[in-house]
C-alpha cells in the first residue's frame, strides 16, 4: 500500500513552506488529491518521489534516517 504525506509534511521534509507545497500542487508541478468529503491535500509517495527525483530522494532520506538516530540518542544532562 502506498504511502500519502500530508502538505505540512512535504514541507517539513522539503525544508519550504506549506504554501510553496501548495503552490506547486496548483502549479500541477506536485500531483496530489483531495480525499472524498474533505478540503485537504494527500500526496502519493510516488508523485513526490517523482517530483524530487530517484537520486534526491535516495539522499533526502539517507540524511533523515541519519537524523532521527541522532535525536534517538540520549542527552546528557548538564550539571
Amino acid at each position: 500500500m502506498e504511502k500519502f504525506y500530508r502538505l505540512t509534511e512535504i514541507a517539513r521534509i522539503l525544508r519550504v513552506s506549506p504554501l510553496t507545497v501548495r503552490r506547486w500542487i496548483d502549479e500541477g508541478k506536485l500531483k496530489a488529491f483531495h480525499p472524498a468529503g474533505t478540503r485537504l491535500y494527500r500526496v502519493p509517495e510516488s508523485s513526490l518521489k517523482e517530483f524530487v527525483g530517484k537520486e534526491w530522494w535516495e539522499q533526502l532520506f539517507a540524511s533523515r534516517a541519519e537524523e532521527e538516530v541522532e535525536e534517538k540518542r540520549p542527552r546528557r544532562r548538564r550539571r
